[in-house]
């Protein structure tokens, strides 16, 4: 029973329908010409940074040309805007932007203000290097003789950063690249391979400390560092004269100096680095000289200020960098001088005396690493550090001792490290201290192949290595009263009294007793153990290893496991591999306490492992095939493998992952938890009590009920798309058979699933044939609703994380646009008021950029991927949700590189007729598309992915429910997407609706519909939807009213006595459409003339609205006059075909005596009111 509104205040926070109360007639609105109405009181502007025109005009550019490439920089024509770009003086726009490649008369003539550009390198969050590497792109491009880049209505100041940026454009502009590379016209007598060297040297220093210079004052500007940037001007000499080469500073400098990798990576991206990487030689050593000298400094700072070894490595470090530099002065003289003749001596002579100082130094570290472990004599000493210098094997009982020494202390350190990661993580909350079992190091024969070797000549394909062996030892702990004091391997954390004490023994016949006031967690493996917990619930966890699954002789001893007191677990981790072993699972018997191997043989001997005492629970081996017991107490059962499992008596949980389980409850009231990895489980379960059996999947995967003989079969869906064999849930015994017939055996069995539904089978009390047969299910209690449908019945939606992750398309016409290029991965499910076989053509259309290398190879690139689906009267599109794979680029073949496209946002499409299918990315032809730049489309019905089973198909449901006031209200629908059915009862008053594009409504008034009070009176104003309505967007299908995107339902009146509801629509023009929901028709009866053009434009729209039979009998025109009769009203007769005023009554006039009042504004005003 809905609730009254009290108009005085809001029903709940941030309601979507709003009341308020009117106290004037219905000609509230006042609707602007030709335009949407607006309430009074409220104004649109546009938001603060809203777009222009101009740019929304390049962006259309960008995405049908693709961006500019100047080079080998690509840029948007809405970048260059932003960065204030002209062409030859002129603003940059749609007209002078007009071409795909910008060709040399464009190059020259763009141009900057360098204001605008500083601004732009301060406020858009991207690399500084970027706007460096497009301006001296652009500089090395254009024509020597080229304008200046950079024009200002006034001077720059001499120093400023923007004077400094511009100076070093200017002369990046005057650098020759091209003669560099181009040898061809060079005489036969020039040396061309020296040539090229001293062109590449000095042209790219030139080049390279141009650009480093650029980037270094950009991130000067990004990052307001300016104060200490320091400038050295050096002249460099060229055919055309001098080129200043500025240099960034101490901090910008140093930066730039310590990423030299970034800059230098950067710059051999651009067409001079290109060009010039082709002849390096000396350019590159010129270019190294600086690094390993600023390496050398920072190497000498660092070790000042270190001790130690540490100051050993930086002095070493240092003095490695300063030779370095001095081998790359040397081979730039040598090469200077004499050329390859000259520089590979002298090279091979400086390398030398490198690789001997550092060969020095590293024997030297060797030794005193070796001391660090074991203590060495003076003699062990000498002949350590001569064998490490000359790289020979060390003595080998040195050898042993350093072995053995360091792997004790890296062990030592590792498991302290693992076990405090694990205190301060995952068992943060419920472990308090970790102790780590004793354990010894020694040598032990391993064999180490060999890749080759002479077996003719009794050569063996190994040799024999003693390698340092970790091996857990035997402990003996008595900590029933608390951990004894000095007990070695304890790693503590934070105490408290609900925390255990975890027990990591590894191998060995250790005999450990737990402390008695705390639950004692033990992990081990291989060997007899004796272990025993204490008061509180313990836990014993066996390691189990390959090597005991292979096992085939009985152990010389067993394991004895007391878990004493409290409720105790015995759990077998690890995972039995895929390949077949020896022993299968394990055999556990609660109730004798046995544990045992069990083979894969029917008949193979089981081979005893443990014997346990007081423990109730057990966790089988992952991917085994384990038999287990019960006892008769409340046993907690988890089957991880393909199991058997008998509970026995009591109140048992069984948790149920294997792929594969039989189970059998026993007598109790026992619990089943069965999750998304089993595939075929069968239940056993006793008649005589209730069992609960929850299902951790949702309600909608399941697909069918059947009684199958005497058991109830339950299938359901496996996997995301239904693609995995199906969930066969078996519980047997449900029907006993009696004579020809089958009698109900057990009926209560309650099922859950996983969003909280409570299933209750509606089972036959018998059956008399043989056949399957489907039962239905009662839901005893209904679990989580799905999430709120956003509803599109026309227009665009921007999928994002905070919108709707489902959306409604009902039946209707026109475009609906989703659009997720502006979000992370989501994942949208969208239901389709049709059938699956309703869907038409499937369409996709993407842009292709082809770049052609000079290595043959060719460069795919995908962008702008719309994918279009047809159904009845409608086209969805989806942008965005295809796109380029943001990874490596792979050859598809044919010298063809390409990332490929992918589903950047997941959509599931789901049917009236429950089909569903998954849109997947499309198989592209990559040999077609690279001879086809450009626009390019094709049909794309792989793109659906029709997925395996039945699904539900959601419609939207009543989400919010108002009961009116009995007086005149404005109701208005705020939601930027409806998310339900908003059901408005009336209370026989008349009510101004403002509903939001794509909302359901629901239009009632209950007393009418109980004949105890009058109908509600209703006008639609579409002024706040956001798309543009005329009568052509209105139409009554039987109850249901269709206003553009808003879909009305109106009550039924079949019963002749019932009160039948006023409807009008109010036009975004103003005009107002009045609903006759006795004959199911719509007519206009009153027009705002200010809609129209002309008085004749006016005459025709009437005219064609009464060859549609859509005019009332008398149509009121507003914003209309004559001078024949002043202040009258103006009326069109429909049924005769002439205009009269109301006063005086019946006084015709000629449609040339009218005219459209452009002054006044009347507003619109339902007559019947």
């Amino acid at each position: 029973m809905p609730t009254p509104i009290d108009a005085a205040r809001p029903i709940t926070p941030e309601p979507v329908i709003h009341v308020t109360p009117t106290h004037a007639p219905s000609d509230l609105q006042k609707p602007a010409t030709g335009q949407s109405a607006t309430p009074p009181g409220i104004h649109e502007s546009p938001a603060d940074g809203a777009e222009k025109p101009s740019s929304r005009t390049l962006r259309s550019l960008d995405k049908r040309l693709g961006a500019l490439r100047i080079g080998e920089f690509a840029i948007t024509r809405v970048e260059l805007q932003a960065m204030g770009a002209t062409i030859a003086g002129h603003a940059i726009s749609a007209d002078n932007t007009n071409l795909k490649t910008p060709d040399q008369a464009f190059l020259d003539a763009l141009g900057f203000n360098p204001d605008t550009v500083e601004a732009r390198i301060k406020s858009v969050a991207q690399a500084d290097n970027t706007t460096a590497s497009f301006f001296f792109e652009l500089a090395c491009k254009r024509s020597i003789g080229a304008p200046p880049v950079f024009s200002a209505a006034e001077p720059l100041a001499p120093g400023s950063p923007m004077e400094r940026f511009g100076r070093l454009v200017n002369a990046a502009q005057k650098i020759d690249i091209q003669r560099v590379d181009d040898a061809s016209h060079w005489p036969t007598w020039v040396s061309k391979t020296r040539s090229s060297i001293f062109n590449g040297a000095g042209v790219g220093l030139q080049a390279y400390g141009i650009y480093s210079g650029m980037a270094g004052i950009a991130d000067a500007i990004k990052t307001g560092d300016w104060g200490e940037a320091a400038f050295n001007a050096g002249a460099v000499g060229t055919e055309l004269g001098s080129l200043i080469i500025e240099r960034g500073l101490s901090k910008t400098g140093e930066a730039m100096l310590k990423s030299n990798g970034v800059v230098f990576q950067r710059f051999s991206t651009t067409s001079a680095g290109k060009v010039l990487g082709r002849g390096a030689g000396l350019f590159a050593s010129a270019i190294t000289l600086p690094f390993d000298v600023i390496g050398a400094v920072k190497s000498f700072n660092a070790a000042a200020a270190a001790q130690g070894k540490e100051a050993q490595d930086h002095y070493v470090g240092g003095a490695l960098s300063a030779a370095s530099a001095g081998v790359s002065i040397i081979l730039g003289l040598a090469a200077l001088a004499g050329f390859g003749n000259i520089a590979g001596p002298v090279g091979i002579l400086a390398a030398g005396v490198l690789v001997l100082g550092a060969e020095i130094y590293r024997a030297a570290r060797i030794v005193d690493d070796i001391d660090d472990y074991i203590e060495l004599s003076a003699h062990e000493r000498l002949r350590s550090g001569w064998f490490a210098s000359v790289r020979k094997e060390l003595d080998q009982d040195v050898l042993d001792r350093y072995k053995v020494a360091k792997t004790q202390s890296d062990h030592s350190r590792q498991v302290e490290r693992s076990a405090r990661e694990l205190l301060d993580g995952a068992y943060r909350d419920y472990v308090e201290q970790v102790i780590n079992g004793s354990y010894s190091v020694s040598l032990q024969p391993v064999k180490l192949w060999k890749h080759q070797w002479n077996a003719g000549a009794g050569e063996q394909p190994f040799k024999i290595s003693h390698e340092p062996v970790v091996q857990e030892t035997a402990d003996v702990i008595d900590a029933r009263d608390g951990l004894p004091q000095n007990l070695g391997g304890v790693v503590t954390g934070t105490l408290g009294d609900d925390k255990g004490i975890l027990w990591r023994l590894g191998d060995g016949e250790d005999t450990i007793t737990g402390v008695k006031a705390k639950s004692n967690f033990f992990i081990y493996r291989a060997d007899a153990k004796n272990l025993v917990g204490g008061d509180k619930a313990d836990e014993f966890h066996y390691e189990v290893t390959h090597a005991e699954l292979e096992r085939e002789l009985p152990l010389a001893a067993i394991s004895n496991l007391d878990g004493g007191e409290g409720s105790d677990l015995l759990s077998f981790t690890s995972r039995r591999p895929a390949t077949d072993t020896r022993q299968q699972g394990y055999e556990v018997n609660l109730h004798s306490g046995e544990v045992s191997l069990r083979g894969a043989g029917v008949t193979d001997t089981l081979i005893k492992v443990a014997q346990t005492t007081g423990i109730e629970n057990v966790s089988t081996l992952t991917a085994g095939a384990s038999r287990v017991t019960g006892s008769d107490v409340a046993n907690r059962i988890s089957a991880n493998g393909m199991d058997t499992v008998d509970a026995a008596a009591g109140d048992d949980t069984i948790l149920i992952r294997g792929t594969h389980c039989r189970v059998n409850g026993g007598a109790g009231r026992d619990r089943y938890f069965i999750t998304a990895s089993s595939a075929e489980v069968t239940i056993i379960e006793d008649a005589g009590q209730s069992s609960l059996i929850e299902l951790d999947w949702p309600l909608a995967t399941i697909q069918r009920w059947q009684v199958i003989g005497t058991s109830l079969v339950v299938r359901s869906l496996r996997g995301e798309d239904g693609e995995l064999p199906e969930h066969v849930l078996t519980v047997e015994n449900v029907y006993r058979e009696l004579a020809s017939q089958r009698l109900i055996n057990h009926q209560q069995l309650l099922f859950k699933t996983r969003d909280g539904y409570e299933l209750l089978p509606v089972l036959p009390a018998s059956l008399n044939d043989a056949d399957d047969h489907d039962v239905q299910v009662a839901l005893t209690v209904a679990g989580r609703q799905p999430s709120a449908l956003g509803i599109l019945n026309g227009g665009k939606v921007q999928i994002a994380n905070t919108s709707p992750r489902q959306y409604f398309v009902p039946q209707g016409d026109g475009k609906i646009v989703f659009d997720a290029t502006a979000t992370q991965k989501t994942a949208t499910n969208v239901y389709l008021d049709c059938n699956h076989a309703d869907v038409g053509d499937t369409y996709i259309n993407y842009n292709i950029d082809v770049r052609h290398g000079v290595s043959g190879y060719s460069s795919l690139i995908y962008s702008n991927i719309n994918l279009s689906l047809f159904i009845p009267n409608r086209v969805i599109n989806f942008v965005g949700v295809i796109s380029e794979r943001h990874a490596a680029t792979f050859n598809s073949g044919s010298g063809i590189l390409t990332n490929g496209v992918h589903m950047a946002n997941e959509v599931v499409l789901v049917f009236r007729d429950g089909k569903s299918c998954r849109l997947v990315a499309p198989r592209l032809e990559y040999a077609q598309d690279v001879k086809r730049a450009g626009l390019q489309g094709k049909n794309a019905r792989d793109c659906l992915k029709l997925r395996h089973g039945h699904y539900f198909f959601h419609a939207p449901r009543i989400t919010e429910q108002s009961l009116l006031p009995a007086h005149n209200a404005r109701i208005e629908i705020k939601a930027d997407t409806p998310q339900g059915i908003y059901a408005l009862q009336g209370q026989s008053a008349e009510y101004e609706v403002f509903p939001a594009s794509n909302a359901m409504i629901s239009l009632t008034t209950p007393g009418a519909e109980a004949k105890t009070a009058n109908a509600s009176s209703w006008t639609i104003h579409t002024a706040n939807m956001k798309e543009t309505i005329t009568g052509n967007e209105i139409r009554l299908e039987g109850t249901t009213l269709h206003v553009g995107t808003v879909i009305i339902t109106l009550p039924n009146i079949e019963a002749a006595d019932v009160p039948v509801e006023s409807v009008h629509v109010v036009t975004s023009s103003g005009n107002v459409y009045e609903i006759n929901l006795v004959f199911e028709m719509l007519q206009l009866h009153e027009v705002n003339a200010q809609a129209y053009s002309s008085v004749k434009a006016l005459s025709e729209d009437l005219g064609a609205h009464r060859k549609r039979q859509q005019l009332a009998g008398v149509v009121r025109v507003r914003n209309i006059f004559t001078d024949k009769a002043v202040g009258a009203n103006v009326l069109y007769n429909a049924t005769h075909d002439y205009w009269s005023v109301d006063n005086p009554p019946g006084y015709r006039i000629a449609a040339e005596d009218l005219s459209i009042d452009l002054e006044s504004i009347s507003l619109p005003r339902v007559t019947d009111k």
